[in-house]
């Protein structure tokens, strides 16, 4: 049975319906295609995933998780959940927050190399009086070793 090793959480600003987590070192080459673009929530290439939303919203809780196997299923219900493979020079994570900038170094795997990811997101609804909820949304990011 798979164990998780290191978990981080953390607000993200959520701008243009966009925000992405990129490798530090992985971080010149070109974006993938933005999520809606490609007809998911979720677009990514080998050094980074964008992660989008339906709606207007503020901000985000992100919370990344690194296992050393095939991460356990879900104990809450995730209406968006896709599997994304990744070649991470560093493993060492930095939060493209678009226009708003971004955080460096919020999240670090035991090392660097092929990693597969669920990625999760659900959305808050509006708040009762019509303006933004806080967070506006959730993303779960589970790694683990791609051993194939």
């Amino acid at each position: 049975m798979s164990r998780l090793v290191a978990s981080h959480e953390l607000q993200v600003v959520v701008d243009h319906r966009l925000f992405g987590l990129v490798d530090e070192e992985g971080q010149d080459g070109e974006r993938p295609p933005s999520p809606r673009s490609v007809g998911s929530f979720v677009s990514s290439n080998a050094t980074m995933l964008y992660i989008g939303s339906d709606e207007d919203i503020l901000n985000a809780r992100l919370r990344l998780e690194a296992w050393d196997g095939p991460a356990a299923a879900l104990a809450e219900a995730w209406p968006s959940t896709e599997f994304v493979s990744l070649d991470l020079p560093s493993g060492r994570f930095l939060v493209d927050e678009i226009a708003a900038g971004g955080k460096s170094d919020v999240f670090r795997l035991p090392h660097a190399g092929k990693w597969r990811a669920r990625v999760a997101w659900r959305e808050n609804g509006p708040a009762a009086d019509g303006g933004f909820a806080e967070p506006g949304g959730w993303a779960l990011v589970q790694f683990w070793p791609d051993t194939d």
